[in-house]
């Protein structure tokens, strides 16, 4: 074998070894290779699920929580329109006190000095 024969071979021969180390380094780099299309959507549509559902989640806890005011101010209101309809009773009632003929009878002859027919006045006056 000639010197240029074996230059050859030692050439071929690192030639061959070096295709081999660059598949391995293709190989080790493919795997680490940035994720594909598929899995970019598919944490999109993951990242896009959780914002709605964090979303639907918000909305429902404030809902709840203007439920509960609502529901304090209904209690509020009711026990304010119980309140106003007993006063309304004790209005009537008054009403139909003042309205009675007793009463405009004791307050015309208390505070007019009005008499009936054939009644007589008496005024005492002190010394």
């Amino acid at each position: 074998m000639t010197l240029v024969m074996k230059k050859e071979l030692i050439l071929h021969l690192a030639l061959i070894r070096w295709d081999s180390i660059m598949e391995n380094y293709n190989i080790r780099r493919q795997k680490k290779k940035k994720p594909s299309k598929s899995i970019k959507l598919r944490r999109l549509v993951v990242i896009i699920v959780l914002f709605c559902f964090s979303a639907i989640l918000y909305n429902f806890y404030q809902g709840n929580q203007e439920k509960e005011v609502m529901e304090a101010r209904v209690l509020a209101l009711q026990d304010e329109i119980s309140k106003l309809k007993s006063s309304k009773e004790d209005l009537k009632e008054q009403i139909e006190h003042i309205n009675s003929k007793g009463f405009i009878e004791k307050i015309a002859r208390e505070e007019l000095g009005l008499v009936k027919k054939g009644e007589i006045l008496y005024i005492i006056v002190d010394e």
